[in-house]
């Protein structure tokens, strides 16, 4: 079988209802039309296939994607990082909020003795993995370094994918040691650089955005079972401009709409509360990215701006 077969065939196993939340794909599309290529969608499948073909026009473009970001595709967590205390309150955000950001990552504290590092694990195919870290990685450590004012280096920093042929690229970000074909993809700090403040220290500002997202943390979290895949397909759907409807989510769930709507009323749900609860959870979330009323109005699948701000009072009184 051809390596190309194999690849589709491993890319095939993915649910094709996943999809990579944020500005990534966007990003990579801005790059790839500047090379005469065009990509509307980024389900995982297609979002590998972006990172593939600007991988073609820059091999180390997991490295510099984040020099192509402005600040409108900050994702709000970015923006955070600013107003923390110190990098060790940044680094706390990321790790409490990275699942807002993207339901397949996962990040979290490790500690070896003095050492405090931040592992960070996804769910997708290792060939997408690669790039993603790279991304992370430098979008973690260009944030820090431009928030504190310095430009530190981590105390050594691990990869789960092989050494690439670009490996000085790697040495002038991260510094060294660096490990390869590592167990874990890790990024480990001293003490004095945790302790390193913020230029823009806010906690003022930091403690309000931390209740907004405590509070979609909140949300997101209530779901489990069914209604948390049919909420993540309601929320993938309006992100791409598209309103679910409970005949169509059932449709991707592989049920019938009333076989659907029991399940969720075994979890104490209606369809309606759910794709409220999704809609408040989005319309805060497209708000912090800067929308308009009514673009956001059109993103969540009203009609017009009015039930639009109608449905925003009634989620006030009844979520």
């Amino acid at each position: 079988m051809r390596t190309e077969d194999k690849n589709l065939v491993e890319a095939a196993k993915i649910p094709a209802q996943r999809y990579h939340h944020g500005p990534v794909g966007q990003v990579l599309q801005r790059f790839l039309n500047q090379q005469g290529a065009l990509q509307d969608d980024f389900s995982l499948i297609e979002l590998e296939q972006l990172w593939q073909r600007a991988a073609q026009h820059d091999p180390a473009i997991g490295l510099h994607l984040f020099s192509l970001f402005t600040r409108q595709d900050w994702h709000v967590l970015a923006y955070m990082g600013f107003f923390a205390a110190n990098v060790r309150q940044s680094l706390d955000s990321w790790v409490r909020y990275a699942g807002l950001a993207s339901a397949m990552d996962r990040v979290r504290y490790v500690q070896d003795g003095a050492r405090i590092g931040v592992q960070i694990s996804l769910d997708v195919p290792s060939s997408l993995e690669r790039y993603l870290v790279e991304h992370y990685m430098t979008m973690a450590l260009t944030q820090l370094r431009d928030a504190s004012g310095h430009h530190f280096m981590p105390l050594q920093v691990s990869f789960r994918h092989p050494r690439p042929d670009y490996v000085l690229e790697y040495s002038r970000l991260f510094g060294e040691p660096l490990r390869f074909s590592a167990d874990a993809n890790e990024l480990w700090f001293d003490e004095a650089t945790l302790a390193l403040p913020m230029l823009g220290r806010n906690q003022a500002l930091f403690e309000v955005v931390c209740c907004e997202l405590d509070r979609r943390l909140s949300q997101q979290e209530r779901f489990g079972g069914v209604a948390g895949k049919v909420a993540e397909l309601a929320r993938q759907q309006m992100l791409q401009g598209q309103t679910p409807t409970l005949e169509t989510l059932a449709a991707s769930l592989h049920q019938t709409a009333r076989t659907l709507r029991r399940r969720l009323q075994e979890q104490g749900l209606t369809f309606r509360q759910l794709l409220d609860t999704v809609r408040a959870e989005l319309d805060s979330y497209l708000d912090m990215q800067g929308l308009s009323r009514a673009e956001i109005a059109e993103q969540l699948g009203y009609g017009d701006t009015a039930a639009y701000l109608h449905a925003r009072k009634r989620w006030a009184v009844e979520l």
